[in-house]
């Protein structure tokens, strides 16, 4: 890469970590804002569930779509489109005054999340060399983590319902003029001196989906996020069976979402050095017993670390895998958003399928087989792991 394009991809990276921020920041608006939202509109608790799941929408009917046309027409546009479509969605929160408005806003406001977490690596590709892509992927993904402690930690802060949905459509019309500004295509997606290179979509998904690995890597992903899921909704849970007050089980359970954090900025950094099938085994037996039995730790700094150390170890492994497949031989930059909407595709399915089409019949209302299962989900992605290639520096002294 030219001395330009290496500066400027901090400057791509930069803009794309703010623009995943924004869509779950105002997600996570909501959790705080829960009580006077369900009394202002009326709403039952299965309604307000629905708003805030909402965004998850075009994710799940339309990762694969967006990974496609990406490939096909560029990230610049086609993430713009979905930017644009989420604005528009956060704008019309502001007015948003029963069940059906608010619900089609957040359905709006995912746009930009969706195609942005599914062409994540692909803009990562493109600007960054392969040695390096997964340390950005790891800071793009702890942007995405942060949004959501900052949406619940500041939420509450602000003078109201309207203030709060202003805040972030403001910072979603910042986040789509930089976009607009700042994004463009390296070197690595145009023909000299031309347009974008578009691709064929049958070419594209072909390539996909004919690839072992990427089946692998989506497979493991889905393990992830059904674990994921499940120590997400049930640790709060657990901790009161415990007898820990609700106020400190909530504590406790923060310290998941900062292991998150932090496994995705230093775990990619740390694989760069050695190499990332160890680590990748290494942070699938960690998770496994943390899912298994971390919530079992004695209170205090024994629990906060137990649970901590469990975060890190999963959030480490999204950016190890979700880097994968853009340094693929068959993939590559071209296939890079096809194949992150296969594998987002195999993630929804693992967050909705698992918690609560197989780990919810076998686990009854015993929380702690919830746990056991969330456990073996980590296991199994150990077991998909052999499938990976190794693309860390030990392949590349090879």
């Amino acid at each position: 890469m030219s001395e330009k394009v290496n500066k400027y991809r901090w400057v791509i990276l930069s803009v794309a970590s703010f623009a995943i921020f924004v869509p779950n920041y105002a997600q996570y608006q909501l959790s705080p804002l829960a009580p006077q939202i369900i009394g202002d509109l009326g709403l039952s608790p299965s309604q307000f569930t629905s708003i805030f799941t909402a965004t998850m929408i075009p994710a799940i009917f339309l990762s694969i779509v967006s990974g496609l046309l990406a490939d096909k027409f560029g990230i610049k546009r086609i993430i713009g489109i979905g930017m644009l479509l989420s604005s528009a969605g956060l704008c019309m929160r502001i007015i948003s005054n029963d069940f059906t408005l608010l619900f089609l806003s957040m359905v709006l406001s995912g746009f930009g999340g969706a195609f942005l977490n599914t062409n994540g690596a692909k803009i990562m590709g493109i600007w960054f060399p392969p040695e390096k892509i997964g340390a950005a992927m790891g800071i793009f993904l702890a942007a995405s983590t942060l949004s959501m402690t900052v949406g619940m930690g500041t939420t509450a802060m602000l003078n109201g319902i309207r203030t709060a949905y202003l805040i972030a459509a403001i910072l979603s019309i910042v986040a789509l003029i930089l976009w607009a500004l700042l994004i463009k295509n390296s070197e690595t997606e145009r023909p000299q001196g031309g347009a974008p290179k578009t691709l064929p979509i049958s070419e594209c998904l072909g390539k996909v989906v004919k690839n072992r690995i990427i089946w692998f890597v989506g497979i493991c992903l889905m393990f992830i996020l059904g674990a994921n899921v499940i120590i997400g909704s049930f640790l709060p849970t657990i901790l009161a069976e415990r007898g820990i007050d609700i106020v400190s089980a909530g504590m406790y359970g923060s310290a998941v979402t900062i292991g998150n954090f932090l496994g995705c900025l230093f775990i990619p950094i740390v694989a760069s050095r050695i190499a990332n099938k160890p680590v990748l085994f290494i942070l699938a037996v960690i998770s496994a017993a943390g899912a298994a039995f971390g919530w079992q730790a004695p209170q205090g700094i024994a629990l906060v670390a137990a649970l901590c150390v469990t975060g890190i170890a999963m959030g480490g492994l999204m950016p190890l895998l979700m880097s994968m497949p853009i340094q693929l031989p068959g993939i590559g930059p071209a296939y890079a958003g096809t194949a992150g909407g296969f594998t987002a595709t195999l993630q929804l399915i693992g967050a909705v399928v698992i918690p609560t089409y197989i780990a919810g019949p076998i686990a009854g209302t015993n929380i702690k087989s919830f746990f056991a299962i969330a456990g073996i989900c980590m296991i199994m992605v150990f077991i998909f792991g052999f499938g990976l290639p190794e693309l860390g520096k030990k392949k590349q002294a090879q």
